[in-house]
């Protein structure tokens, strides 16, 4: 019995510490916004769909951690509303941990003027959390004399396979127009028990999120050094649960269909905090585009940052999409 309780205050302890910084487990770009802010989803009113792999690295000798997001959204354009889908799995590998997470929003469209909108958003998801026993190894396991590891316990704790599942509500709302965006975004509204033992309480906190952005033409008189298509645009959100604070910012110059920028990262947890920065690099053709991005650590606390790579792919179902000539602009209008 006492080694139950224990692995149990182990896996509390150790989902406690995932909690805290759920954050890390992907990148939210100002090319997938919709991953913070689900609102996102409805901008433009153009259908999409696209798939996120990344990979943390915490160094050498440690296990890595991988995380694949697919989302897509069909948009009623007649009915001025999208329905929005995202699906997320975490795997944290030498623990055998998985987190996957199924969102499904609801987005309205509100217009304000002839070029200003409103997007507002409800989101109603399902996760579930599990722990492979397979991974997991036991004393009686271990044979220090031959220096080898048996492939079957007979510890009466083997038998326990922690997992869970839970309901979670969000909702979140913008404004915007082809010149600058402003987001708010709450998740777990609801504050869901996501604890693997049913005789106690772990709560996910809920989250606060403000994101910023402004895209601005870079050659509007033609000069012959950058071609005729040239945005920058500026991203920057803040996130907070509890003691827990993100804050992220890029800036992305689009030159028509290729795209390079930068981004800087800070995560905080009481006095724990990291500090990243990395490369966004992208092209578009039609409607495809592929991006790449890569963070790497700049500070090093007792909280150990990663470094990652993560590489997506995107398709928009935009009829118009090959006459834009070059123009991947993203804060656009002209389909609202």
């Amino acid at each position: 019995m006492m080694k139950v309780k224990i692995v149990h205050i182990s896996l509390f302890l150790l989902f406690a510490y995932l909690s805290v910084f759920a954050q890390e487990r992907f990148i939210s770009s100002s090319r997938n916004m919709q991953f913070i802010n689900p609102s996102y989803h409805g901008i433009n009113m153009v259908s999409k769909a696209g798939v996120y792999y990344s990979q943390f690295n915490f160094g050498e000798g440690t296990s890595y951690i991988d995380n694949k997001y697919l989302y897509g959204n069909f948009a009623f354009d007649d009915m001025n509303f999208s329905i929005g889908l995202d699906v997320n799995s975490f795997s944290l590998t030498n623990l055998g941990l998985t987190e996957n997470n199924i969102d499904l929003s609801y987005i309205y469209k509100i217009p304000i003027n002839f070029d200003t909108y409103i997007l507002g958003a409800l989101t109603l998801g399902i996760g579930s959390d599990n722990i492979d026993r397979g991974a997991l190894i036991f004393q009686d396991q271990i044979d220090l004399t031959l220096g080898t590891i048996s492939g079957v316990s007979r510890d009466p704790v083997a038998d326990f396979s922690p997992s869970t599942n839970y309901f979670d509500i969000g909702a979140s709302a913008l404004i915007y127009n082809e010149r600058f965006l402003i987001g708010l975004s709450l998740d777990h509204i609801n504050t869901p028990n996501v604890s693997f033992n049913n005789e106690s309480n772990l709560e996910k906190e809920i989250s606060f999120s403000l994101q910023a952005a402004l895209e601005f033409n870079v050659n509007q008189y033609g000069r012959s050094f950058l071609p005729d298509n040239s945005y920058m645009m500026t991203y920057l959100y803040a996130q907070q649960a509890g003691e827990n604070l993100r804050i992220y910012s890029s800036q992305e110059l689009q030159m028509d269909g290729f795209s390079l920028g930068i981004l800087q990262s800070l995560a905080k947890y009481k006095e724990n905090n990291s500090l990243e920065f990395g490369f966004i690099s992208g092209f578009s053709s039609d409607n495809y585009r592929v991006d790449l991005t890569y963070t790497f650590p700049s500070s090093q606390t007792t909280y150990n940052p990663p470094s990652i790579v993560q590489i997506g792919v995107t398709m928009d179902f935009d009829r118009f999409s090959q006459n834009r000539r070059g123009n991947y602009k993203r804060l656009s209008t002209n389909n609202m």
